[in-house]
């Protein structure tokens, strides 16, 4: 009878067995993309130190630190507390966010919350709301 259980290790990942990591923005990347697929939900966690963080999925009271860029994919949402370099949204954040950097919404993005950003692009369709303040924190 065949064995149907799959190792893991079988897998090709980023940044293993020779395979090299998207880059976004083409720059090299340090900490590499971290995924949470659309089908995932996490709940009440703390998230730090990764270079990118893409939700696709569904992130509830989670708080982020040491995140160089937070991409909220097309369907995808952040609800929480976040302090990032920079922020893409094509689908819906929520929250107390601080951006850094830049913080962009695509048309179908949503912004919710307390927002203090660097500098702002908003596409056509794209939304902000709630209490937003330029520059950082203490400025």
């Amino acid at each position: 009878m065949p064995n149907d259980i799959l190792d893991p290790r079988s897998f090709q990942r980023p940044g293993f067995n020779g395979i090299t990591e998207p880059v976004a923005d083409g720059t090299p990347t340090t900490g590499g993309i971290t995924s949470i697929a659309t089908e995932a939900r996490i709940e009440g966690a703390k998230i730090s130190h990764c270079h990118t963080l893409h939700v696709a999925g569904r992130l509830v009271d989670v708080t982020l630190s040491e995140i160089k860029i937070l991409e909220v994919a097309e369907g995808g949402h952040f609800e929480g507390t976040a302090k990032v370099e920079q922020m893409r949204v094509n689908g819906r954040a929520t929250g107390t966010i601080e951006v850094t950097g830049m913080l962009s919404v695509g048309e179908t993005g949503q912004v919710e919350g307390t927002i203090r950003y660097g500098r702002i692009s908003i596409a056509d369709g794209g939304a902000v709301t709630g209490t937003l303040q330029t520059g950082k924190a203490g400025a």
